[in-house]
């Protein structure tokens, strides 16, 4: 819920709410004191509502513009894909691979960890563009790794949880 607070004055004002210039709530009451409110409860904020523009506006009378508070709305967002996308099988022991991961969507952009099983792997390189997460993971299987789960996660740096992963299993022969 958001609280728009305005001192009363003579005529008394009226105080809006507006998102992206557009009006959304226009009913306000008189507090105890000299303060008007108008609360805005705005129900479930979606992916779609980032960098909206938020404003209270209080006017009373045509001869004086009103006065305006805004602010945007920034969020954090959970990715929306994750995906390994050059996955080659069977693949040959002993041999250096690059495997790609792609992840879409998150705000800030995610941090990708690769993982052989439960073992974080660490030889990978990482580049942004737009709202985009690349990861390349250079790796030699060995004949152990046969059957084992390459995972690819993508996560929000900033909140716990926010991550989506996909895995791989990999299928590795000798030469």
């Amino acid at each position: 819920m958001l609280h728009a607070l305005v001192a009363s004055s003579r005529p008394q004002p009226s105080v809006k709410w507006l998102i992206n210039g557009i009006l959304v709530d226009e009913q306000y009451e008189h507090n105890s004191g000299d303060v008007i409110e108008n609360r805005l409860l705005w129900p479930a904020i979606q992916r779609s509502d980032l960098n909206s523009i938020f404003t209270c506006q209080a006017t009373n009378t045509l001869l004086v513009e009103p006065k305006e508070s805004s602010f945007v709305l920034d969020l954090h967002l959970k990715p929306l894909s994750v995906k390994i996308m050059n996955p080659q099988t069977p693949l040959v022991a002993d041999r250096r691979y690059e495997i790609s991961c792609e992840s879409v969507g998150s705000r800030p952009n995610a941090i990708i960890t690769w993982y052989k099983g439960k073992r974080q792997l660490r030889r990978a390189k990482e580049e942004i563009l737009n709202n985009t997460t690349r990861s390349e993971l250079s790796f030699v299987p060995t004949t152990e790794d046969d059957g084992k789960q390459i995972t690819c996660r993508a996560e929000n740096p900033n909140v716990t949880g926010l991550f989506l992963e996909t895995s791989w299993k990999i299928e590795v022969v000798c030469e």
